[in-house]
């Protein structure tokens, strides 16, 4: 009988650590190693698809640049062209508005090329009010005219504008009226002349120097 309880007591204590817990820590700490490897193989593949989707960005973006600047490089080939011919054929004898001729030809080549940019140059008229938006003050000239305060007096440079969404990007330089009252001349119905000293002095001495009345 005693025999009995011990062997009872001994199947009701806690069971002593065998050889099956390490196995199952070792299985547990290999699982976790590969949920590590394998997340760490998924960064690898995100930061490759990343490096590869950055490339591909780039190359768009050049080809993209590359479209919109091949109309601005042609018209400064065929610029330069034209201005080796005008120097290779120019005469000798040029005056002053066969000079202003050819640049002008040469300004509105430049024109052409920056219309195909979306850039049109805004000339303002002398005399249209100022505008902060579209114009730039060089100087500020006299006003004859209390009208023509606030005017453009002259135009100094052309400004430009967005085609696509209408904005002056340039401000045209100009050269901007104002008016400054003057102040009334000194009326002779309001102040009594006074002789000068020099006249003083000899209006007294004809009369003696006597003021009295």
């Amino acid at each position: 009988m005693g025999d009995a309880v011990v062997d009872g007591a001994a199947a009701d204590s806690p069971a002593e650590p065998g050889n099956g817990q390490p196995r199952e820590l070792a299985e547990a700490i290999a699982g976790l190693t590969g949920q590590i490897q394998a997340h760490h193989a998924r960064a690898q593949a995100r930061e490759r698809v990343i490096d590869q989707l950055h490339a591909e960005v780039e190359r768009l973006r050049a080809g993209a640049d590359a479209v919109l600047l091949r109309p601005v490089v042609t018209d400064l080939q065929h610029l330069r062209a034209d201005l080796l011919h005008q120097a290779r054929t120019l005469p000798g004898p040029l005056d002053a508005d066969q000079a202003v001729k050819l640049l002008e030809s040469f300004a509105l080549s430049v024109e052409l090329a920056l219309e195909r940019c979306g850039s049109v140059p805004v000339r303002p008229e002398p005399g249209t009010a100022f505008s902060p938006r579209e114009h730039r003050a060089a100087k500020v000239v006299e006003a004859a005219t209390p009208e023509e305060d606030g005017t453009l007096a002259e135009v100094v440079a052309d400004g430009y504008r967005d085609t696509a969404t209408g904005r002056v990007t340039v401000p045209a330089r100009v050269h901007v009226r104002r008016w400054t009252p003057r102040t009334t001349q000194t009326t002779q119905s309001t102040q009594t002349t006074r002789p000068a000293p020099a006249e003083e002095q000899q209006q007294n001495a004809e009369t003696g120097g006597n003021t009295d009345v």
